[in-house]
């Protein structure tokens, strides 16, 4: 069996070990990235780029998971004033920094 050094106490241990029998440290890269990988991470260049290409249809609630809002805009669509929301929601969120955009839209999958 392979052995690695464990990232806290440098012991080798077997590769295939989820923690450090010694100091009980997660052992892997998902351990020392410190992500969960149970959040959905939104991405906010898309949401302005559909918002100002898409915004008519409501296609940036869609993704930033408004349903509601994104079918009152599809509905509304003929109206062309959803275009018109989508374009001001675009710049709204291209003046929000990047950690607000994060803390608002990115949710833990259930």
């Amino acid at each position: 069996m392979p052995q690695v050094a464990c990232s806290q106490c440098n012991q080798n241990i077997d590769s295939n070990h989820v923690t450090c029998p010694q100091c009980q440290a997660i052992q892997g890269l998902e351990a020392l990235s410190g992500i969960d990988p149970n959040i959905r991470i939104k991405n906010q260049k898309f949401a302005i780029w559909f918002g100002f290409l898409f915004g008519g249809l409501g296609l940036h609630k869609f993704y930033l998971g408004q349903h509601l809002k994104g079918s009152l805009y599809l509905v509304f669509s003929w109206t062309l004033v959803p275009m018109v929301m989508g374009w001001v929601d675009s710049v709204r969120t291209m003046k929000m920094s990047s950690f607000n955009f994060e803390q608002r839209y990115s949710k833990r999958a259930m």
